[in-house]
């Protein structure tokens, strides 16, 4: 290099060494990038493995999330279906006691209404008697 340097002629033997050394040099740029490329796919493993592991974490804290949700929706589930069967069958006997109650207040319309027609048939009566006794008297 001194050679170049100073502006002489290389040698055939001069050149050979001069492309030695640079085929060294290249080999051992070579031989660290290599080693940086190596340490970098080292990274990259680590980080995909840590990347694989919070991912597996997150689908098994997703899948017990998934879970839980499904358990409390079917406790709410139960919950309602239990009320509205509840609900249903207060409506039901309600119903049943409004009918009954129904068909009671309909006989005694029918009683009262049967006391009605005898009172309006007994005024009658007395009304004809009434009228009977006055035009006997009269005459």
């Amino acid at each position: 290099m001194r050679k170049v340097g100073e502006g002489r002629k290389l040698s055939t033997e001069d050149l050979v060494v001069l492309m030695l050394g640079l085929f060294q040099e290249i080999r051992k740029d070579i031989t660290e990038t290599n080693k940086r490329i190596d340490e970098t796919n080292k990274r990259i493993d680590a980080i995909n493995d840590s990347l694989g592991k919070r991912i597996d974490a997150l689908y098994d804290l997703m899948g017990k999330n998934y879970e839980t949700l499904t358990n409390r929706i079917n406790a709410l589930n139960d919950t309602l279906s239990r009320r509205i069967e509840e609900t249903n069958k207060r409506i039901d006997e309600l119903v049943k006691d409004m009918g009954e109650m129904r068909e009671s207040i309909n006989r005694r319309i029918d009683e009262t209404n049967k006391r009605i027609d005898n009172l309006y048939d007994l005024l009658g009566k007395i009304y004809e008697a009434l009228i009977k006794g006055a035009t006997t008297q009269r005459q």
